[in-house]
């Protein structure tokens, strides 16, 4: 089973049958935010335990993507042989915590006019939030057998949509408080990079072009869930959302224009980078997930800016997984969930 401790909300989820023929045995969702999300949740799983119909005790463990650092360090000549001491300067830098630092890193190998080139991406996270993750865990006589950070899982469920593709596909995640684009090529991640404009940044511009259009009827909530407070957003406040922004696309686009072509500079930048490096690869289309990615208007006005097919990520449709209704309507916000689930599945 997945157990995905997101910013805003953690996700329970459980598949039953195989490559091919999965079906969502159990999916429940659990709003939730800051720094006691994770016992608030399993508090909440508690109470639900015997309904919720669990087969096992193991639990594949999901770290938001907003808990983690991302870097990526070239090797090179000057710092090949000292390697690891520069990993560790590179997490410090990158992350604080009471507790301490973990980190891992993975090697991503490309290939440009000099040759085969080695990058390592490494990946930090606090201590505390480690700790915090297991022991919520542990409280409902689970046994944590992996923890994967957001990214991973998700790309893992999408590939497989794109299995036997040969060109490179992308995902962006837009987090609450952080966002990442990723380029997956031959069924694994060749890119991954922070992104500046994060989920709570279009939340921002969205609550101005609703001002602006005199829908300040949102506004609490766009308050409470700019700045994170618990019960601030949820699946209903996004479809009031839409619900109030039906016949102002116009003024939202305007509104996210700039923005989206920031972020669509940024992409092409990365994916400039990803080319030199992959023989000039290019990408095929753009999945998006997380919160940001449910805004309205959000994924037309990134479509414009990029001029590549752009959607919401929607894997169990397109792999055809049995799923209730609430799942079918957030697809998007279930990936990495279903990512993990399909780990220990597999």
């Amino acid at each position: 089973m997945a157990l995905h401790f997101g910013a805003l909300d953690t996700r329970l989820l459980q598949l039953e049958g195989g490559p091919g023929g999965w079906s969502v045995r159990t999916a429940s969702l659990y709003s939730a935010q800051g720094k006691s999300r994770h016992a608030r949740a399993a508090e909440r799983v508690a109470e639900e335990r015997k309904s919720l119909r669990l087969l096992g005790k193991d639990a594949l463990i999901g770290i938001s993507s907003d808990a983690v650092s991302v870097n990526l360090v070239p090797i090179d000549e000057h710092n090949r042989g000292r390697i690891d001491q520069v990993l560790k300067d590179t997490a410090t830098r990158s992350s604080q915590d009471s507790e301490g630092l973990e980190y891992r890193y993975l090697p991503i190998t490309g290939t440009d006019m000099a040759g085969t080139r080695e990058d390592l991406l490494l990946l930090t996270v606090g201590a505390s939030e480690l700790r915090r993750c297991r022991t919520a865990t542990e409280s409902l006589g689970l046994r944590p057998s992996g923890m994967e950070m957001g990214a991973f899982p998700i790309a893992r469920a999408l590939k497989e949509v794109h299995q036997g593709e040969e060109d490179p596909w992308g995902f962006l995640h837009l987090g609450f408080s952080q966002s990442l684009f990723g380029v997956v090529h031959g069924g694994e991640i060749r890119f991954l990079k922070p992104m500046q404009l994060t989920g709570s940044a279009l939340l921002s511009r969205l609550e101005e072009a609703l001002n602006c259009t005199e829908l300040d009827s949102l506004n609490p909530l766009l308050e409470n869930a700019s700045s994170g407070q618990e019960n601030g957003i949820d699946s209903t406040t996004i479809a009031n959302l839409h619900q109030q922004s039906v016949g102002h696309a116009v003024e939202i686009l305007r509104f996210l224009k700039s923005d989206a072509e920031l972020l669509a500079q940024e992409i092409r930048a990365c994916l400039r980078h990803f080319a030199t490096r992959n023989k000039g690869a290019r990408m095929s289309c753009l999945e998006l997930t997380g919160f940001g990615a449910s805004l309205p208007e959000v994924e037309a006005a990134l479509g414009k800016s990029l001029n590549l097919p752009v959607g919401l990520a929607a894997p169990f449709e397109a792999l055809g997984i049995q799923a209730p209704s609430h799942i079918r309507a957030e697809e998007h916000l279930w990936c990495a969930a279903l990512g993990l689930a399909m780990r220990g599945e597999a």
